[in-house]
C-alpha cells in the first residue's frame, strides 16, 4: 500500500499483509485491562488511536512491555509509530470497528511529534435508535452524546459477595431517551459533576460505553477503566447539540428543554401510577379497622390516610444494614449477619423510623424503613448522618421532627398479624404525600373502595364454601362437564360408610370431569372471578 502525501500510512489502509507500516496518530484514549476481581493487577494496556483522516484503530501492549510504553504514551499527544505488529480485532469489548488492531512489541518505535494536523478527539457518535437496535448485544464500544434529564441516587448492588456502587442517568438525544448505568469509580465522577453549579440540563459525552440490558430495557453502561465522560465540554459538537441546530434540532420534540431541572429516577420500578396504586388498586381502611385485625382486616394490602402526630423516640432512628438489607448483629464483637451467616465488611446505614399517626378518630404506631423515609425526607440516611453536628448517633435530626403534622397515605401489607415483628407497630410498605392524591382520597366515600381478592378458590373447595357465590368464566364444554357431575354427596339416610363411598365417588366424578375439560381447553379459564359475601 502506497504512502499518503505526508509519508505515513493511513489507518484505513492497514491490512494483514506483512509491510513496514508507518503511522502518525493521535492517542485519544489509554486504559488498563484488568479482571474485576483484581483491578490493581492489569494484564494489558489498551489504546485508541486516530489519524488526520479520522480513521480509528485500537492498540495493545502486553503486560511485560507495559512499563516501557505506559510512561511515554500520553493522551492527547501525536506520535509516530513504526515496527509494530497487526492482528485481527476480536473480542467483546472492541474500541474500534477496524478489522485489525496494532500490537506493540519490543522493536516498536514510538516518538512524539509536535504536529497539530490531527485535531480529532476520535469520537464516533451513536444515537439512541442505533443503540436500541443492538438489543444489548454488541461487541463494539460506543460513543454517545445526550442531555441529562434525570439521575438516581447512589445504589449499592450486592453481587458475588461484592458491593458495587451504581448511579443511573436518563439521557436524551434527537432520537429518544436511553438509560445509562454508571458503576464503580464513575459514580464519584458523576456525583461530583452534578454538584457543580449549572444552569439547565447538562450535555454529556460518554466515550467507549457498552450496550447492555438493565432491568429489561436496552441502555448503555461504562466499561471498567475504558469509559470516559465529558460534562458540558466546549467542543463544536456539544455546542451545536445544546443550541439545537443541525441534526439535533428534534430534541424539543421529546418535550425536553435545556433550561429544565434534572429530575430524580426512582430506584423502585413501577408498573402502575402512584394515583392508581393508592386510589384504585387496594382497599381503603381506617386506623380502627386496621387495629381490629381479627374482626375486619384480612390478609392483603390496604391503604389508610393519617396525620403524623408524634415521632416515637427510640434508641436509634437508623440501623446498620448488611448488603442483604438485614440488620447487622454486633453481639459477637464483630459485625455478623444472621441471615447471610457470615461476617459483614460492607455495611451501610438505613432508616428505621417509628411514628404515631392518627386519622382523627384513632391512632396507631407505624414503622417506616429506608425507601419510605427517603421519599418523605428527600435525603438518604447517610446524608442525614453526615450533616449532623452532634456526633452522638441517638440524636434525632431536625428534619425528622418536621414530619409532624404531615398528612400521609400509608400502604400497609398485612400478613397473618400486622404486629408480628415490630411489637405494636404496623409496617409501612409505601407512602404517598402528593397533595392532589390526598385531596382526592379525602373526597372518596367508603363505597368507592376497591375489593381485592386474596386468592382464587380451587375446584375441590367449591362445594365446601356455602357462604360464597362464585362465578367462573369457563368454556361451554367445561360448564357442561361440571353440571353433569354430581359434586354434592347425599349423606341423608345413609350410613357413614355409605356416605364416604358416595363422597369419594362424587370426588372421582369431578376429577374425571376436570381431566376431560383440561383436554378440551388445555386449562379451565378463570379470568373473571367475583366473590361476594351473602
Amino acid at each position: 500500500m502506497a504512502l499518503v502525501s505526508t509519508g505515513y500510512h493511513s489507518i484505513d489502509s492497514l491490512c494483514g499483509r506483512r509491510q513496514n507500516w508507518r503511522l502518525k496518530v493521535k492517542l485519544v484514549r489509554k486504559w488498563n485491562m484488568a479482571a474485576v476481581a483484581t483491578p490493581d493487577d492489569p494484564y494489558a494496556l489498551q489504546m485508541l488511536f486516530v489519524d488526520e483522516e479520522g480513521g480509528r484503530i485500537e492498540g495493545t501492549v502486553q503486560k511485560h512491555l507495559m512499563l516501557k510504553f505506559s510512561r511515554c504514551l500520553v493522551e492527547g499527544h501525536v506520535y509516530k509509530v513504526m515496527n509494530f505488529g497487526i492482528i485481527r480485532n476480536e473480542g467483546k469489548f472492541r474500541a474500534s470497528r477496524h478489522d485489525y488492531k496494532i500490537i506493540f512489541n519490543s522493536n516498536t518505535q514510538v516518538s512524539r511529534c509536535q504536529d497539530a494536523s490531527v485535531p480529532f478527539l476520535g469520537l464516533s457518535f451513536n444515537n439512541t435508535s442505533d443503540i436500541k437496535k443492538t438489543k444489548g448485544s454488541c461487541d463494539y464500544l460506543l460513543d454517545f452524546m445526550g442531555m441529562v434529564t434525570a439521575v438516581s441516587k447512589e445504589i449499592r448492588v450486592n453481587k458475588e459477595e461484592r458491593v458495587t456502587r451504581l448511579v443511573l442517568l436518563d439521557l436524551v438525544d434527537d432520537m429518544g431517551t436511553i438509560r445509562c448505568a454508571m458503576f464503580g469509580t464513575m459514580v464519584d465522577i458523576v456525583l461530583e459533576c452534578l454538584s457543580q453549579p449549572r444552569i439547565g440540563l447538562p450535555v454529556v459525552i460518554i466515550q467507549l460505553a457498552k450496550a447492555n440490558v438493565y432491568k429489561g430495557r436496552v441502555g448503555i453502561q461504562n466499561v471498567m477503566n475504558a469509559t470516559k465522560i465529558w460534562w458540558n465540554p466546549l467542543i463544536p459538537e456539544c455546542i451545536e447539540f445544546r443550541n439545537g441546530y443541525g441534526s439535533h434540532s428534534q430534541v424539543a420534540f421529546h418535550e425536553v428543554e435545556s433550561d429544565m431541572e434534572i429530575s430524580l429516577i426512582s430506584q423502585r420500578p413501577r408498573t402502575v401510577s402512584l394515583r392508581e396504586e393508592f386510589m384504585k388498586q387496594y382497599p381503603r381502611k381506617t386506623v380502627a379497622q386496621l387495629l381490629q385485625v381479627w374482626e375486619v382486616v384480612h390478609v392483603g394490602n390496604f391503604i389508610t390516610m393519617a396525620t403524623i402526630t408524634e415521632i416515637v423516640d427510640e434508641k436509634l432512628w437508623w440501623y446498620t444494614a448488611c448488603p442483604c438489607l438485614r440488620a447487622v448483629n454486633f453481639d459477637r464483637g464483630y459485625p455478623f449477619c444472621t441471615h447471610c451467616k457470615r461476617i459483614v465488611f460492607n455495611m451501610s446505614p438505613r432508616f428505621k423510623l417509628k411514628v404515631l399517626a392518627s386519622d382523627g378518630e384513632d391512632a396507631a404506631h407505624f414503622i417506616m424503613f429506608d425507601a419510605e423515609c427517603s421519599l418523605l425526607l428527600k435525603k438518604s440516611c447517610q446524608e442525614l448522618l453526615d450533616e449532623q453536628e452532634d456526633p452522638s448517633f441517638d440524636a434525632y435530626p431536625e428534619e425528622i421532627f418536621k414530619l409532624v403534622g404531615r398528612d400521609v397515605l400509608f400502604r400497609i401489607e398485612v400478613k397473618e398479624h400486622p404486629f408480628n415483628s415490630f411489637d405494636d407497630s404496623i409496617k409501612v410498605r409505601r407512602v404517598c404525600f402528593d397533595c392532589s392524591i390526598l385531596d382526592e382520597f379525602k373526597e372518596c366515600v367508603d363505597d368507592d373502595t376497591p375489593v381485592k381478592l386474596k386468592f382464587a378458590p380451587s375446584f375441590t373447595k367449591l362445594h365446601e364454601e356455602r357462604d360464597m357465590k362464585t362465578v367462573l368464566d369457563m368454556s361451554p364444554q367445561c360448564k357442561s362437564l361440571l353440571t353433569d357431575a354430581d359434586t354434592t354427596p347425599s349423606s341423608v339416610g345413609q350410613s357413614s360408610s355409605a356416605a364416604q363411598a358416595s363422597g369419594s365417588c362424587s370426588k372421582r366424578d369431578v376429577d374425571e370431569s376436570l381431566e376431560k375439560s383440561w383436554e378440551l381447553n388445555k386449562r379451565p379459564r378463570m379470568t373473571g372471578v367475583n366473590i361476594e359475601g351473602e
